[in-house]
């Protein structure tokens, strides 16, 4: 793929990324106001407000710090907001539909490893690295990411009255962990998924075929350009070829020198 054709699908990306975060704001604050004026049994309105302001914040960061995100990162921070936020909360399908929070902490486990692939490109020499360390450290930042998020769940319900890990039990007045723990395992599975993908992508990858989209993530999250092991190869033929054909034109300049030289030794002696 040339420049032409990257900076383009850039152009496109980033669109599409301003345009579906300027609806999901939108869609949160109508949200937030007709919870706001038809009530709000569940607690939906402060989550409203909070997925609104939530959707705009990797926009506030560019302008303030005067920085872009990939687009990727930046597409796939919206989707993860709009179904476990906008969604899950907002609208409180976690609670209607009782197996909705596996699938989105399955997702979580994956988006949180593909996020480790930028923050290693920013702090390591990416293209360096085994493809073992960088799954492995993917995968364990997942981890990590997921430990944060369940920090952020515990700490939102005891100050603001929330239930995201789950209601209250009556005889203990706080949620079960087992709620937490699933979550865990689900994110998890979400690492595992990501681990077998990556893995099996750079393999098929070395071997010119369809990486399954790992090339485009490391493309765009960490701006490597994968090259074909067969295009390297016809580099490298073409590049011996240019230094024989430089050898070549040296051994014929230092024999045309040795037939001159030779030729003005003969008439020095004639004369």
């Amino acid at each position: 793929m040339d420049k032409k054709t990257q900076s383009k699908d850039r152009r496109i990306l980033r669109i599409i990324n301003l345009v579906f975060m300027a609806i999901q704001a939108l869609f949160c604050v109508g949200l937030a106001i007709y919870y706001s004026q038809t009530g709000d049994p569940n607690n939906r309105l402060f989550v409203s407000i909070v997925m609104a302001i939530a959707s705009l914040i990797p926009f506030l960061i560019e302008l303030i710090f005067k920085f872009r995100f990939p687009g990727l990162m930046f597409l796939f921070y919206q989707i993860y907001l709009l179904f476990a936020g906008t969604i899950g909360s907002a609208l409180n399908v976690y609670y209607l539909v009782s197996f909705y929070d596996i699938i989105i902490h399955c997702l979580a486990g994956y988006v949180f490893a593909l996020l480790g692939i930028f923050i290693l490109s920013k702090t390591t020499r990416y293209s360096s690295q085994t493809i073992l360390f960088l799954a492995l450290f993917c995968f364990l930042f997942s981890m990590a990411c997921e430990l944060i998020w369940e920090l952020i769940e515990w700490t939102a319900d005891n100050l603001f009255g929330q239930t995201a890990q789950g209601l209250p039990i009556d005889e203990y007045g706080v949620p079960l962990v087992t709620d937490t723990m699933q979550d865990m395992l689900c994110n998890f599975a979400g690492g595992i998924v990501f681990i077998l993908h990556y893995v099996i992508g750079k393999i098929l990858a070395k071997k010119d075929k369809c990486s399954l989209g790992i090339n485009f993530y490391e493309r765009d999250l960490a701006g490597i350009t994968q090259v074909k092991s067969s295009e390297n190869l016809l580099d490298k033929n073409n590049i011996e070829d240019q230094k024989s054909l430089i050898v070549e034109k040296e051994d014929d300049r230092l024999s045309q020198e040795n037939s001159t030289q030779t030729v003005d030794k003969r008439r020095d002696r004639k004369l």
